[in-house]
């Protein structure tokens, strides 16, 4: 079978893999004629055999202690989770998924998957995005690509048939999935995607409307059953939070419910029995904070952005989450816009995975993609320290946060001591001005020549679309250049020697410009203009030229690209 690259998106409450053909993107119905997966696990409490998807979804009730749900919110947590028989690392959890997947979509297409790009909230960081890349490596998978959920959902609507047809370039993507939120603002320009801003919050999803409903459900269970000390069991938490979200889903549709459920447990003898009519007026105003503190993100990015809400042309909704009315209302408030699904908002994220794969693989999609940082970038120094502990805890930031990849950084630092023998370089990433408060990245040594005071350091980042981070050392005056890589998939430090220079970062309209340089019916003078560009362009990106010198360079670039692909209309 001839292998292909699928998206996939690895979903808190549901998952998507799609796949590539003749240019559009396609979900793969790989469960019942549907594209969508549960995200569950369960197991046989007997055998230990393993479920997953609809099968593992349908046995939590019954099964609570053998299943497991919602497993992507302890993604990059050192944490084990008990299950059935065993106890398994959330990255061990989310393999079952992916490889389930793979091997359903696998029989469906009849092709072999063994390459996939995954998705996961702009917001994650570094340990959250490695664990994800592991949990794919554990299925069996070779992950080519991370790729943020908001930036995926954008690229789909180049290939779908749309009714956001506006003049402004700016398009807000508003993600409220299963358990993660995220928001993006991205800057189309002809087939460049250009992302200005980005945040969320990975503890803030469609599970917290269901806790909330369910802790008032639990409160109407006790005032019905006369028991104010009532205190949940598992499977009576499970049952509750299954109707929560059933409930959910109706009120999106209807103005009211009735929930009637009987024997949903045993106390003193006597079934406890649920009877209560609930409005959508009642559960908004239950989870009114939980809209407002996406408004309040959506609102950051907005002025991170430096645009104005006026400004946005189109709203793309993703997630399951915003098919409720209380969304749809804050943000037709917010941006006076009728706000309407285009495309599925549990498919968009997969579909856009796919054509990334199709980017990277070399596909005729016409897209290309610039994605921005979605953490802070930087080292540990002496400015500040904890006044606590007494250690340095200072955190100099180099790539800032929402800063365009690939992009290579570098800041000048100095000595603090006569003969200062060597630096301990510990990179972290985070907002916050103490390292303390931000993640760890990664360490290393580095050796110092014998120097007075004050001396000059100079260390640069390079960070690429695949997750690495390469740094350079170089002491000024002196010939001893270290030059290391982070490389976030298995957070491990390679030096490379101190005679290599930085590789140059993975950038597409490069990527598209040599690949149309390619091209034997184009003239030579013509492929000769655009690999001139290209090393201009490349040059200014290692050099970290400003905004505007590198927009400059990106129109003249997407001009001859233009005049290139015109001349090859005309030979055709």
């Amino acid at each position: 079978m001839k292998s292909i690259v699928c998206g996939i998106d690895l979903g808190t409450t549901n998952s998507v893999i799609a796949f590539l053909k003749d240019g559009f993107p396609h979900a793969i119905p790989v469960e019942e004629g549907t594209a969508i997966v549960p995200s569950v696990v369960s197991f046989d409490p007997g055998n230990g055999s393993r479920w997953v998807g609809r099968r593992a979804r349908n046995r939590r009730a019954a099964f609570p202690q053998h299943t497991v749900t919602s497993i992507k919110r302890l993604m990059g947590k050192d944490t084990m989770t008990a299950v059935g028989r065993g106890s398994f690392r959330p990255e061990e959890l989310s393999s079952f998924i992916l490889k389930y997947l793979a091997e359903r979509a696998s029989e469906q297409l009849g092709a072999r998957i063994d390459q996939v790009v995954i998705t996961v909230p702009a917001y994650f960081d570094d340990a959250q995005r490695r664990a994800t890349i592991q949990a794919g490596e554990l299925a069996g998978l070779d992950v080519v690509r991370i790729v943020n959920e908001p930036t995926a959902a954008a690229l789909v609507y180049d290939h779908v048939p749309s009714d956001l047809d506006t003049d402004s370039p700016y398009v807000l993507v508003y993600d409220l999935g299963g358990g993660t939120f995220d928001v993006a603002v991205i800057e189309i320009k002809g087939e460049i995607k250009e992302v200005l801003a980005s945040s969320g919050d990975t503890a803030l999803g469609g599970d917290d409307f269901d806790e909330r409903l369910q802790g008032y459900l639990l409160e109407e269970l006790k005032r019905q059953a006369d028991l104010p000390d009532l205190k949940p069991d598992l499977s009576l938490s499970v049952r509750l939070l299954d109707i929560a979200e059933r409930a959910k889903i109706s009120l999106s549709d209807r103005p009211y419910v009735e929930i009637h459920e009987v024997a949903l447990g045993m106390v003193d003898g006597r079934p406890l029995n649920l009877d209560v009519e609930l409005s959508r007026t009642e559960f908004e105003s239950l989870t009114e904070d939980l809209v407002d503190r996406t408004m309040d993100i959506v609102a950051e990015v907005l002025k991170e952005a430096h645009l104005e809400a006026s400004e946005i042309g189109k709203l793309i909704l993703v997630g399951g989450a915003t098919r409720m009315p209380a969304v749809h209302g804050a943000l037709s408030e917010l941006f006076e816009q009728t706000v309407a699904h285009s495309v599925d908002p549990d498919l968009c994220v997969a579909l856009g995975a796919a054509i990334q794969g199709g980017l990277i693989t070399g596909d005729s999609v016409g897209q290309i993609l610039l994605d921005v940082t979605a953490h802070s970038l930087g080292i540990k120094t002496l400015d500040t320290v904890d006044p606590e502990t007494g250690e340095p805890d200072c955190f100099s930031t180099i790539i800032r946060r929402n800063t365009r990849i690939p992009v290579s950084r570098a800041e000048v630092f100095w000595t603090v001591a006569d003969g200062q023998e060597k630096i301990n370089v510990e990179v972290f990433q985070g907002e916050s001005p103490s390292c303390s408060q931000n993640t760890p990245i990664g360490d290393f040594l580095y050796p110092l020549e014998s120097a007075p005071a004050s001396s000059a350091v100079t260390v640069e980042f390079a960070y690429d679309r695949e997750g690495l981070v390469r740094i350079c050392v170089d002491q000024k005056g002196y010939d001893n250049r270290k030059e290391v890589t982070l490389d976030i998939r298995q957070r491990r430090v390679e030096e490379t020697g101190q005679a290599e220079a930085v590789e140059t970062p993975v950038n597409y309209i490069a990527e598209k410009a040599r690949r149309l340089a390619l091209n034997e019916r184009l003239p030579e003078g013509v492929k000769r203009e655009i690999m001139r560009v290209v090393q201009v362009y490349e040059e200014a990106i290692r050099a970290g030229e400003d905004e505007a010198r590198m927009d400059e360079l990106e129109d003249e670039l997407l001009e001859i690209l233009d005049q290139a692909e015109e001349e090859l209309e005309a030979v055709e």
